[in-house]
């Protein structure tokens, strides 16, 4: 008997180290990242809709990059001079669905990159907290913004870092 009673013991303690390890030491573990990338044609998105391109809910995006490409009445670098404008069509929304959503391309995103004429490449990287980006962003949104359907080559491509 004297052999079980030790068994008993060593799991008892076991059980109790496991149990304090994932209460007191789980929050001394780094966070987990995953990176997601997605691309889409936005091709028929009628004025006014609205894309959910990407949405991490209940996870947080804690970095994003984002490539659209669109119509400009400039496909200039935001450098350049005369300087790029902002996408005439595809706009960028990003923030947490029902509580704040706030635009990310403008003029200053315009890259200058075009081999099509009236189309334009638009880039940003996007971090939670910064640069009038909301604290909490779980959602990026697409979303038309011109006066009729997408037609043509609009894209959007988004790399991001869910936690």
């Amino acid at each position: 008997m004297r052999l079980r009673e030790y068994a008993l013991v060593a799991v008892a303690v076991g059980a109790g180290l496991l149990a304090a390890f994932f209460i007191l030491g789980a929050a001394a573990l780094p966070a987990t990242s995953q990176y997601v990338s997605n691309s889409a044609l936005l091709i028929g998105l009628a004025p006014g809709a609205v894309f959910p391109f990407i949405d991490s809910t209940p996870n947080t995006i804690a970095e994003a990059h984002i490539a659209i490409t669109d119509a400009t009445a400039t496909c200039a670098a935001a450098s350049a001079t005369p300087a790029g404008t902002a996408p005439a069509n595809v706009q960028v929304l990003v923030g947490e669905a029902g509580v704040a959503l706030a635009p990310v391309l403008t003029a200053a995103t315009n890259t200058g990159i075009s081999t099509t004429p009236g189309q334009c490449v638009f880039h940003v990287t996007v971090r939670p907290g910064a640069g009038g980006v909301p604290a909490r962003v779980t959602d990026i949104v697409v979303r038309n913004a011109g006066t009729a359907a997408l037609t043509g080559v609009h894209t959007v491509t988004v790399s991001a870092e869910v936690r």
